[in-house]
């Protein structure tokens, strides 16, 4: 090129004047040229670095994103654990609830085994998950893995930490409602005995065996199979083709690497100098770092890559992205050739047409760079698609962790962070907060008669129903099963919230369209206020829930607001049903004996056996408390057959069999009188006692028969065969039907009380009882009337052909000391 130019020179000497201006050309279109290349390497850096800080902040997000869903995964592993035991365990009830009732004339042994055999074979977990079945005093039931312990007692089994295993299972079972949670350590299969992986588990009580049904799981196995799932998952996340994610373990073990054979296969497990350095160096805030390996044809030259790594705390991964900045540079050293060229052309034509050289070097200049610009904007338009994209995840990803999945209502999380807010913009304003909890009644039934399907789409209608019903600031969340909870801020009184209440119940008048039937709901309400009530979210919807129990107990479909005395009352009654369990060992429960007098000779002939219980602290409990409560917790059987035993004894010693011998009337329950040994009990009861069953009256009420008419005509006809004698108790106050003494082989009517408080008053009262008492002469039974405490009711009783009586005109209740001394005086 020099050579070329000092021939020039020659020939501008000859040509002064030409030359003069040609080399001023020549000089101006030189500089041009220069200025031009200038600024095309400068484009060209600045767009290497535009490139690589693309990429990497493409990485980093793909990373981030990557962890955050581990992250939150991983977090979400225990109470995916819990929810599965549940739903595990509460199919093997099912399951044993169905066998139970199916079998329910058959021994128990025989239904015991249909049981076990029905759960025995049942595995899940991947195989890993099985049933196990222990009664209420430790004997195991069932062990889906270990048969052989079947039979044994493992009440004494400890962990490595001294914990009794199964006692704390059960107290947890027995103190929450008959179904619980537990934690506790135990030996793996195939791991050595000494070492014990923590498990967690759920129980649930299985009242008519007095077992729990149960199943657990190491949190360990759940976290691997997370794990797995993870590694196949994640590793496909979104990101650009430049780029490549791996997983590695602390050790620099590759666990996922998306790469694999192609160019950006940087990590393999022959490099594992590389791996351990990333292993060791990251950290869980997330850096930059580079990555240098020899490349393949060991030429020497060093293979560079740009990765963003990241440490996922608590499982010793580290999760990255990387992608390789040699492309870039060669990328940007192939536009830098193709420009020196460029240039080398337009000197050229410079030196063979200098006038023209430099219109064309501009217009050169112009389309190169209009070729850079457009590249560039090319990769601009790609790199922001691609964050696009990552943003649309995101905001995704935000939605699902904050909403129901099927119903797509807010979640729990969303749910709570609303009421703080609510509550936070209250307290500047001097407003009010209402937090609704409502629960679908009889939702079972929907499942059980439709399919699970169907009650998922009435879930899904409700919702919809919910979220169109109400203002954009109002929320309305899936709080579980068929459970919902409002959060309805800003409001100013309190009728606003009877408003709100009103209108949901609205939403339950028209019918639901589900698999084109018709699906006709309610729902029971409870509701809390801020400040009133509670000043924590978790007080207000906890104070909401106490209430819809309250609701659902009383009158399905109502609603309650709550107020301190319910608290108050619930809390007294988890007292009761605490105390009442230890009550029948701690000779707490008596019996007492109210006297029944013939109103002809106004003697004793017989004694209504009346159940109390002194406590040593709360005092004297009613009967009306406690026997209702033990009917809730199932001990009514136990208190039964203590009264029945004690009546007895008590009865047989004041008065032996023979002539003229003091009869007794026992009440029995419902449910003691449904239970499958009730009649068994009672005649070996009587008989090893020696008290004649001629001598015996069993009370029962009429509720007993509106839903098992015909098992209650079975029952009762073969305690008459056995020469029981039985009383119809309350007569008229329930739902009296003279099909039922037809039917049913009485032997006594009893009147209520509340006939006899205004016979002498009242000749609708007296009309009634002289209609039961021609009723019951007409079926030959033995009248009693209850409640008698005035001279003149005996006197119009004894009038209309009553034959006994009870009341405090005689006697009030008696212990048997003093019930001895009246008989022997009379």
């Amino acid at each position: 090129m020099m050579i070329l130019n000092d021939k020039k020179l020659v020939n501008l000497i000859k040509y002064t004047p030409s030359i003069i201006v040609g080399f001023f050309a020549i000089t101006v279109n030189v500089i041009i040229i220069k200025d031009n290349q200038d600024k095309a390497n400068a484009s060209i850096e600045s767009l290497r670095e535009d490139i690589l800080e693309n990429n990497k902040s493409a990485i980093k997000l793909s990373t981030d994103k990557a962890a955050n869903y581990i992250l939150y995964k991983k977090k979400r592993v225990i109470d995916e654990l819990k929810t599965l035991s549940q739903q595990r365990v509460n199919e093997a009830y099912a399951i044993a609830m169905s066998v139970y009732h199916n079998n329910q004339n058959k021994p128990k042994t025989t239904v015991s085994k249909l049981i076990t055999d029905a759960l025995r074979p049942i595995r899940f977990y991947q195989g890993r998950g099985y049933f196990f079945i222990f009664q209420m005093d430790g004997i195991n039931i069932l062990h889906g893995l270990k048969p052989y312990l079947e039979g044994v007692s493992a009440w004494d089994a400890q962990d490595l930490r001294g914990a009794y295993i199964l006692r704390e299972h059960i107290n947890l079972i027995k103190q929450q409602d008959g179904e619980a949670f537990y934690h506790w350590w135990y030996q793996k299969p195939g791991e050595p005995l000494q070492k014990e992986y923590q498990k967690i588990g759920f129980g649930k009580y299985f009242a008519p065996y007095d077992w729990f049904i149960g199943t657990g799981e190491y949190i360990a196995d759940i976290e691997n199979d997370l794990k797995e799932s993870l590694l196949k998952s994640v590793i496909g996340f979104e990101h650009t083709e430049n780029q490549s994610l791996f997983i590695i373990d602390n050790q620099g073990n590759i666990l996922a690497n998306e790469a694999k054979e192609s160019d950006l296969a940087l990590l393999t497990h022959s490099n594992a100098t590389l791996t351990k350095k990333i292993a060791s160096e990251a950290h869980t805030a997330g850096s930059f770092m580079t990555l240098d390996k020899l490349d393949a044809n060991k030429t020497n030259k060093n293979k560079t890559e740009i990765g963003y790594l990241k440490k996922i705390e608590g499982w010793d991964w580290v999760i990255g992205s990387y992608f390789n900045s040699s492309n870039v540079n060669k990328y940007i050293a192939i536009k830098q050739q193709e420009a020196q060229v460029l240039n080398q052309k337009k000197l050229f034509n410079i030196i063979i047409l200098s006038v023209f050289s430099t219109l064309f070097m501009v217009g050169a200049s112009l389309i190169v760079s209009n070729l850079i610009t457009r590249r560039f904007n090319r990769f601009q338009q790609r790199i922001e698609q691609n964050i696009n994209a990552l943003e649309t995840s995101k905001k995704k990803l935000h939605f699902i962790a904050l909403h129901d999945a099927l119903t797509g209502l807010a979640n729990r999380m969303l749910l709570m962070d609303k009421i703080n807010e609510a509550i936070e913009s209250a307290k500047k304003h001097h407003q009010l907060v209402a937090v609704v909890f409502i629960d679908l009644d009889d939702f079972k039934k929907v499942n059980d008669c439709n399919g699970h399907t169907a009650g998922d789409e009435l879930l899904k209608s409700i919702g919809q129903r919910f979220k169109h019903a109400f203002e954009a600031k109002d929320t309305v969340s899936r709080f579980g099963g068929d459970e919902f909870v409002f959060c309805f801020p800003q409001l100013n009184t309190i009728n606003e919230a009877y408003l709100k209440i009103e209108k949901i119940q609205q939403l339950f008048e028209d019918k639901f369209i589900v698999h084109g039937h018709e699906i006709k709901a309610q729902c029971s309400i409870g509701a809390s206020m801020y400040p009133s009530d509670d000043h924590q979210a978790e007080g207000l919807i906890r104070k909401a829930d106490i209430v819809l129990y309250k609701s659902k107990t009383e009158l399905k479909g109502s609603a309650t607001f709550y107020h301190h005395r319910l608290n108050e009352e619930l809390q007294y009654k988890y007292l009761l049903e605490n105390e009442l369990r230890g009550a029948l060992s701690n000779n707490e429960i008596f019996v007492l004996y109210q006297p029944q007098i013939d109103t002809k000779t106004e003697q004793i002939v017989a004694v209504e056996t009346l159940a109390r219980w002194e406590h040593p602290k709360l005092g004297t409990i009613s009967p009306n408390e406690f026997i209702a409560i033990a009917e809730e917790i199932g001990l009514i059987k136990q208190i039964g057959l203590f009264v029945f035993s004690q009546a007895c004894k008590d009865i047989l010693s004041v008065s032996p069999n023979g002539k003229n011998a003091l009869k007794v009337s026992i009440n029995i329950s419902p449910n003691q009188l449904m239970s499958p040994d009730f009649i068994e009990s009672m005649t070996q009861i009587a008989d090893e006692i020696g008290l004649k069953r001629s001598r015996i009256t069993l009370e029962i009420t009429e509720n007993v028969m509106l839903n098992e008419l015909g098992k209650t005509y079975n029952i009762l006809t073969e305690l008459k065969k056995r020469d029981f004698c039985i009383s119809l108790d309350d007569f008229g106050t329930g739902f009296s039907s003279l099909s039922y003494l037809n039917m049913l082989p009485f032997d006594e009517i009893k009147i209520d009380s509340c006939f006899v408080n205004n016979i002498t008053v009242n000749e609708q009262s007296k009309a009634l009882i002289k209609s039961i008492l021609a009723i019951s002469d007409a079926y030959g039974m033995i009248t009693v009337a209850e409640g008698v405490e005035r001279k003149e009711q005996l006197t119009v009783l004894r009038t209309l052909g009553c034959h006994l009586i009870q009341g405090f005109y005689f006697d009030k209740p008696l212990t048997l000391a003093t019930l001895q001394k009246n008989c022997l005086k009379r």
